[in-house]
């Protein structure tokens, strides 16, 4: 249990937040009740607690810094709301969720919205390609960060703590049903996390914009099919000669371009907070 709840506390001081007894005990890797959770975080001496949350002692809270992370968190979604309103109004796009920072309520003052989208089958690069025309024309759009589009008949990825916490961090913004259906298709994230669920759903209130006129074409039976293939080829061409990170996939049914690394970037800090304050399991 201790180490558990500890591994939570470094996990979320790479981004130097705070979370409350009941949010560690959704990411902990442990089962166990709110009340022995919050008890055992009381009796932790690396563990503090600030302004409601809890934190590694070493890595002290700034309740302001937080209430401000916050509050980007939600202008971010507000400003960017008409963008994803456009996405989400695509009957080709099956589900949206946000992941990342803001879905965890806080975000840098340059961060992005980073997104995760289940699309029609046979529509991942489509998708894709729409996905990031809004981030580049539309307006608000700019913050958007595409960086996960599935395609519907094959949701599994590969099992780690690191995904396991995305997936029960995201937070649904479209087809909730599709998100239950990517957890059922990813059993191993309740192993990991025996006490997480899927999050709430995110309410945005924006208006849909105008899809680009290509897009009518993109979505024809025949040409759609053809432009898919297409777009898919030279995608694929283009971003697997660029990647430098062993975390991109990039393939018929998905695309993940995960380029900086996200997750082997978090581990290795994680174990640096882990070595320096002396808590070497």
């Amino acid at each position: 249990m201790r180490e558990a709840l500890l591994d939570v506390l470094r996990w979320t001081a790479v981004f130097n937040h705070g979370l409350t007894a009941s949010e560690v005990r959704r990411y902990a890797a442990v089962e166990a009740g709110d009340a022995v959770v919050e008890a055992t975080l009381q009796r932790l001496p690396e563990a503090d607690f600030t302004s409601g949350r809890w934190h590694l002692s070493d890595h002290p809270l700034d309740p302001d810094r937080v209430e401000a992370a916050q509050q980007r968190a939600k202008a971010h979604l507000e400003e960017s709301s008409s963008a994803l309103a456009t996405l989400c109004s695509s009957t080709a796009v099956l589900g949206v969720a946000v992941t990342g920072s803001v879905a965890a309520g806080v975000n840098d003052e340059d961060g992005d919205l980073d997104l995760l989208i289940i699309a029609r089958q046979g529509h991942v690069w489509r998708v894709r390609a729409l996905a990031i025309h809004l981030e580049h024309h539309h307006p608000g759009g700019w913050r958007l960060c595409p960086n996960m589009v599935l395609d519907a008949r094959d949701l599994t990825l590969r099992p780690s703590i690191y995904a396991a916490r995305e997936m029960s961090m995201l937070r649904p913004l479209k087809g909730r049903r599709w998100f239950e259906a990517l957890r059922s298709a990813n059993p191993w994230v309740s192993e990991f996390l025996p006490n997480s669920d899927l999050a709430p759903d995110l309410q945005v209130e924006g208006e849909a914009g105008t899809v680009p006129s290509w897009w009518t074409l993109m979505r024809t039976p025949v040409v759609g099919r053809v432009i898919e293939v297409w777009e898919r080829q030279r995608r694929i061409a283009e971003l697997r000669q660029a990647s430098t990170s062993h975390e991109a996939v990039y393939t018929a049914h998905r695309c993940l371009g995960h380029e900086y690394a996200h997750r082997t970037r978090i581990e290795e800090r994680m174990a640096e907070i882990k070595h320096r304050g002396g808590v070497d399991a």
